[in-house]
């Protein structure tokens, strides 16, 4: 028999599943919900998907059943919710800095600007500043 699976461990292995439109992994895109795993290594998976019209959708849920039976899932469940609703929100904040979504550490502190201005241009002199020289 198999190790026994954990919420965790489960958790580890989708990161093998990518999204096949956006490139990155479901786990740290913040599909999966929820994992609970049954004495026998039976595991129900809660997620989403990034739209309700997700074409690629069967696809994700036969990576995510492949998978997890690959690493001993007796049997796998997926449950797709739409409730809450999917937000760029749910990523990691790695990957919203992988993404551009966040600023990098290194682009947190605000850069010190060192420009020299010019010194200011000498005031002009009005017509009558010219006539009567002030």
């Amino acid at each position: 028999m198999s190790e026994q699976l954990t919420p965790a461990t489960c958790r580890d292995y989708l990161r093998a599943v990518i999204d096949p439109e956006i490139y990155q992994n479901i786990v740290d895109l913040g599909l999966v919900y929820g994992i609970e795993v049954q004495p026998d290594n039976a595991v129900d998976v809660t997620m989403t998907f990034t739209t309700p019209h997700c074409p690629l959708g069967p696809q994700i849920i036969e990576d995510v059943e492949r998978v997890l039976a690959g690493h001993g899932a007796g049997a796998v469940r997926v449950h797709i919710v739409w409730e809450p609703m999917w937000t760029p929100d749910a990523m990691t904040d790695d990957l919203k800095r992988e993404l551009g979504i966040l600023p990098g550490e290194e682009e947190e502190q605000e850069p010190e600007l060192e420009i020299e201005l010019p010194p200011p241009a000498p005031k002009k002199k009005g017509l009558l500043g010219r006539i009567f020289g002030r």
